[in-house]
């Protein structure tokens, strides 16, 4: 073959094209004028790697008896097997494997063939992988292993093949998320129940302290709630802030979860470290549904956090009036105070909340109490300029 007139080697850009357009003629054409079969190409890719990430079997194995480099690796540590394994081509991977590529070997980041099978869901390549000793239990460098990578992205089969190749079930990736954890965060049930099946641990805990029940019991995953309490879930294990699987399901407003919980043993009255409770939690978010149900509990409606705070103060702070209501009826303190000498009728006073105020009202807050620097409630209102609140409370004294 003949450039400019003279024999020549020809470029390795020109069996990359050839390579990329499919066309194995060229390509044996290239290989038989000795062109550097395991050059690489701008991004670090030699033509075996390419022709594998294409699906080009033919091409493949003429790269191969042409001795290109089976384990050859691009800057990130890429090799024609990931490349393969990660475009799902099935008989470019046998073809790999058959002459005897490195079936555990890693990326720069310590991914691996399985795991980007894995990942991307090819349950049949899963199998091949495994069945030529792909590590099933080899980790990435955030920790992350092929089941994990299989439960985040919801492949049940590939995660069914890989609990059958005896991959540990409660391996941790670096934040100490399981793949039980990771199904439960991405919504992926049908795998968690998979999991819990083949005895993931329900009570391991990440670096912050959360529990596969916590993670469930925040999402609002009822059936999964029960099937973690039926599989001796701890109900009051904490993360590190002391937030339980009961504060998570009331600030997100799971009613049902929150029913759930409370009737496993859960603790109506834990609290985090500055106080903060459940109830506390739910009525800050204006959730009747949850503020009944812990009311039900019979919690401490009258707990402080912070500066004094209580559930009724946030309730009437954030404009609730009728969790201010279920609150009064559970004998909530109406003239309680917090920081300055605050009540919770000074404070919907001052807001404008009028339903609020009645409510209060209606219960008999003391109209005439003072903060600390003597204002009344009647005077934020009239400050402020609430007109119709200020009639009200005119009206009450």
């Amino acid at each position: 073959m003949k450039w400019f007139g003279k024999q020549t080697i020809p470029p390795v850009e020109d069996l990359l094209k050839a390579v990329q357009a499919g066309d194995l003629r060229a390509v044996q054409a290239l290989l038989d004028a000795k062109v550097d079969v395991n050059a690489t190409g701008s991004n670090g890719a030699t033509a075996l790697m390419l022709a594998a990430w294409l699906g080009q079997e033919g091409l493949v194995r003429a790269l191969l008896d042409a001795s290109a480099d089976l384990n050859g690796k691009t800057g990130t540590g890429a090799t024609a097997l990931m490349a393969a394994s990660e475009a799902g081509h099935l008989e470019v991977v046998r073809t790999l494997l058959d002459a005897m590529v490195d079936v555990n070997i890693k990326k720069n980041n310590g991914g691996t063939a399985l795991m980007l099978a894995s990942q991307e869901g090819h349950g049949e390549l899963v199998r091949i992988l495994l069945h030529a000793n792909a590590d099933a239990n080899t980790k990435a460098n955030d920790g992350f292993t092929a089941l994990q990578m299989a439960s985040l992205k919801g492949h049940q089969e590939v995660v069914r093949i890989l609990l059958e190749a005896n991959a540990e079930v409660n391996a941790k990736s670096g934040d100490g998320s399981t793949a039980l954890m990771v199904a439960l965060q991405n919504d992926h049930q049908a795998i968690a129940r998979m999991l819990l099946d083949a005895k993931a641990d329900v009570n391991i805990k990440k670096e912050n302290g959360s529990t596969p029940l916590i993670v469930a019991s925040e999402n609002g995953y009822q059936e999964m709630v029960q099937a973690l309490i039926r599989s001796h879930a701890d109900v009051n294990a904490r993360r590190t802030n002391g937030v339980t699987a009961v504060m998570m399901a009331a600030h997100e407003g799971h009613h049902d979860v929150v029913r759930t919980l409370l009737d496993a043993g859960a603790d109506v009255n834990v609290s985090r470290g500055d106080g903060t409770t459940a109830l506390m939690m739910a009525s800050d978010k204006g959730h009747l549904g949850v503020v009944r149900a812990l009311l039900d509990a019979k919690p401490d409606v009258n707990a402080k956090c912070g500066p004094g705070v209580t559930a009724l103060i946030m309730a009437s702070q954030e404009n609730h009036p009728e969790v201010v209501r279920a609150l009064l009826d559970a004998q909530a303190d109406v003239n309680a105070k917090f920081g300055p000498g605050v009540t919770a009728l000074i404070m919907a006073s001052q807001e404008g909340y009028h339903e609020v105020v009645r409510a209060l009202l209606d219960a008999q807050a003391d109209v005439n109490a003072k903060t600390d620097d003597g204002a009344t409630a009647l005077m934020v209102a009239m400050q402020a300029g609430h007109q119709a609140v200020a009639t009200l409370l005119k009206s009450a004294r």
